[in-house]
């Protein structure tokens, strides 16, 4: 939701000037915006289609008098996000709630290779790096203690199929740095992720999108004193269900329910943990053009956990931020 914004705009921009059936399913569209790129040249004396069976009969082989230009692919992809919201419980525990503002600003740039036809689809790959910042206490209680910064460095691969199939894969490898300790490292993960999405048009401006990840997250810093540094492992399995609504030709409502089941095999003390994470939300979009962007947004979040030391938790998020995305 942070940077998906921008990219649902360029999708209504097209929409503006073509039917409205171009509005893409959240993940789908920023993945494939951000793969996808733009124009080169065709060259003079190519051949031209024919507009009709039987054309060249008729006229001859038809070829082009001079260069026409053709979208060129762009290599590379920096995106601006920032997004402030207030949460109902900063601390992740109900029997201890405080609310906060939450300031998180986000910068990112992506190196995209050209698509390869592979099979009956094509093959889209990106590297890519993001640095983020999280500043707790402006609004609420004063938590700043908890800032921190995360720094990713991602590998993605997106695969398009017909009849609106995608099969996605990233490596991500995050560290998590303290701003209150001198940007001490305080978590770092490396996660394989493997996903499938299909997107349903249910009317000329409304798409589902549903979406199933899995992942596995191999971490690198103990939870507890004297516990094992992969106390934290586990492997995440999600389903999402997404609406994109096009309801003007520069607004975009996305209504979307999340289901997470996490496990870990060894968090404490030789015993499991597992958890089940519901999250529900809608967010609107506005978008100025195809690279620039305000939305605000509200989600409702609940965990249930088996662990003896984490508690259940019910959360709710509301805020609005602003987006912007250039290719190069």
């Amino acid at each position: 939701m942070i940077l998906g914004a921008a990219a649902l705009c360029i999708a209504a921009g097209i929409a503006g000037a073509q039917p409205p059936f171009q509005v893409q399913q959240l993940q789908s569209s920023q993945q494939r915006d951000q793969l996808q790129g733009g124009a080169s040249q065709a060259q003079t004396g190519e051949s031209v289609p024919a507009l009709y069976p039987g054309e060249e009969k008729d006229t001859g082989k038809q070829v082009l008098l001079g260069p026409v230009m053709r979208p060129q692919w762009q290599w590379v992809n920096v995106s601006l996000d920032s997004q402030y919201l207030y949460t109902s419980n900063a601390l992740l525990d109900d029997g201890n709630k405080k609310s906060a503002g939450l300031l998180i600003s986000s910068v990112e740039a992506d190196l995209n290779a050209p698509p390869v036809t592979l099979g009956p689809g094509q093959l889209f790959t990106q590297l890519g790096y993001q640095y983020q910042w999280f500043n707790y206490g402006l609004g609420g209680a004063n938590l700043h203690t908890l800032d921190f910064d995360a720094a990713t460095l991602h590998a993605d691969a997106l695969y398009q199929l017909p009849d609106q199939y995608e099969i996605d894969a990233s490596l991500e490898y995050t560290r998590l740095l303290s701003e209150a300790n001198n940007y001490d490292e305080v978590y770092r993960e490396l996660v394989p992720t493997l996903g499938l999405a299909k997107s349903f048009q249910l009317q000329s401006n409304l798409q589902l999108g549903v979406d199933y990840s899995a992942d596995y997250r191999i971490t690198g810093e103990p939870p507890f004193q004297s516990q094992s540094r992969s106390a934290n492992n586990r492997t995440d399995q999600s389903l999402a269900l997404t609406l994109n609504w096009q309801v003007a030709p520069k607004v975009i409502l996305r209504p979307f329910y999340r289901f997470q089941y996490s496990y870990y095999p060894n968090y404490y003390a030789d015993h499991s943990r597992t958890d089940y994470l519901n999250t529900v939300g809608l967010s609107a979009s506005y978008c100025f053009n195809s690279w620039s962007s305000i939305r605000i947004f509200i989600d409702y979040e609940i965990l249930d956990t088996n662990s003896q030391i984490i508690p259940d938790y019910h959360k709710l998020d509301a805020g609005g931020g602003v987006a912007a995305e250039f290719k190069f």
